[in-house]
């Protein structure tokens, strides 16, 4: 049971990344750095990781992308 208790916390990490995502691409438009490369970048991570299958590993990846992203939306 503890492994369903995983994923859906990992899923639950997924929609705050995706969430947080979006919230900063409005700000970046919304600013002088629209074609920031460093959010353009992040981007396509996000996108990947989001788009692979639950693991372990991919909860750190998706920690680590969320600690990026703050850093360049600290909002």
């Amino acid at each position: 049971m503890a492994p369903l208790l995983q994923e859906a916390d990992l899923k639950r990490e997924f929609l705050r990344l995706d969430q947080m995502l979006g919230d900063t691409r409005v700000r970046y438009r919304q600013t002088q750095f629209a074609s920031s490369q460093k959010l353009i970048d992040l981007d396509l991570e996000i996108r990947n990781a989001l788009a692979r299958p639950l693991s372990a590993e991919l909860d750190l990846e998706v920690r680590y992308l969320m600690e990026r992203l703050r850093a360049l939306d600290p909002h």
